[in-house]
């Protein structure tokens, strides 16, 4: 008997999935399809191609067992059911699969939501189609054991977790992330303060001076906190005046600089964006906005926090079977940060500004 039936119903579970959404996915009737889960129809050749595309099913688990008097039909089905972007024929024991499992295919579906901060129906639309990957059934139909459990055996043999059913080729996988970036680019750059000035030591020399001073009001605030508000103004005051003093001992180049159009926060947009090259970080360790504890307020205010560090932007454009594309964006830290030799304050600027000035800044640093 063809046992087509719970073979698409489980895999349907196991992708979170329903019979009209992959129905309308497919492009064929959901009544169509439903006669194919009841096992009262062979799928048609186009159909069974499209199934099969989209599931990635190794074509004998699409058939345990079968009627004689189908046997010539199924058999047809079998070579039309074999997808094309998957390396199925390269996979027809089981020792190889799981040297595949052990060496290529290590990427499982769970991890490439992590990665990509996407949920499992997001994966099964935009990337799934486009990688090769294996499937393990885990033998339950109705929640029973009526087969075998690949997945036990995978784990058995391989000796690590292998929960997951899907498991991508994850060169595959970094090819599809790679050919889907529409953009690197960085709005600002944060440098140190002391890169702007003409005399770095006195610079320091000023600055420390502040600290002196803000240290010793700090002790009086403490031994006497019932100071008047006057002395907690002072403290403050004493502040502002330490982060601007390196305005006060500009070089030429500083000036120019400052003269420039700053990059403000409160109006990100208003910054220019600067094609820069892909920074070499694993893509697992990309940044997603949603990492971000306060990701409501940045989204209001243009991932304030990216722009005020000097991130790397990283536009991504996924592209699913029927021609729709959506969009993700990354953020990785700029592989070219700058720290202070003398004194630990920074300035932000524009990434523009700094592409300009940088040869003359850091000969002189």
């Amino acid at each position: 008997m063809l046992e087509l039936n719970e073979n698409i119903k489980e895999t349907l579970r196991a992708r979170d999935m329903t019979q009209k959404q992959l129905a309308s996915y497919l492009g064929m009737s959901e009544c169509s399809l439903s006669r194919y889960l009841k096992g009262t129809r062979m799928p048609r050749p186009e159909d069974a191609q499209k199934i099969a595309n989209f599931l990635g099913l190794y074509p004998k688990e699409w058939f345990s067992g079968v009627d004689t008097e189908n046997e010539e039909q199924v058999n047809e089905s079998r070579t039309l059911l074999k997808p094309s972007r998957q390396a199925w024929e390269k996979l027809r024991t089981w020792p190889e699969a799981v040297e595949a499992l052990a060496t290529t295919h290590t990427l499982s579906v769970q991890d490439i939501c992590q990665i990509l901060h996407a949920p499992r129906s997001w994966v099964n639309r935009f990337v799934l189609p486009h990688v090769d990957k294996i499937y393990l059934p885990d033998g339950k139909r109705a929640g029973k054991e009526v087969n075998t459990n690949w997945k036990e055996v995978a784990a058995i043999q391989l000796g690590k977790d292998m929960q997951d059913s899907t498991w991508c080729n994850k060169e595959d996988f970094e090819n599809l992330i790679m050919g889907s970036i529409l953009s690197v680019t960085k709005q600002t750059k944060l440098i140190p303060a002391e890169l702007l000035v003409q005399d770095k030591r006195a610079f320091a020399e000023e600055y420390n001076s502040y600290t002196e001073k803000m240290e010793e009001l700090v002790g009086y605030l403490k031994q006497y906190p019932d100071s008047p508000m006057e002395k907690y103004a002072e403290l403050a005051n004493l502040r502002k005046l330490q982060k601007q003093c390196y305005r006060r001992q500009l070089s030429n180049e500083g000036r120019q600089i400052l003269r420039s159009n700053m990059p403000s926060a409160a109006t990100p947009d208003k910054t220019k964006s600067i094609p820069v090259r892909l920074p070499s970080v694993p893509i697992e360790k990309w940044i997603a906005p949603e990492d971000m504890k306060d990701f409501a307020e940045l989204e209001e205010t243009g991932h304030k926090y990216f722009f005020r560090n000097g991130y790397v932007r990283i536009l991504l454009s996924f592209v699913e079977s029927n021609g729709n594309a959506v969009k993700k964006m990354f953020y990785v830290a700029d592989a070219e940060t700058l720290y202070h030799k003398y004194v630990e304050e920074y300035v932000l600027i524009s990434e523009e500004v700094w592409q300009m000035y940088a040869i003359r800044l850091m000969s002189r640093r």
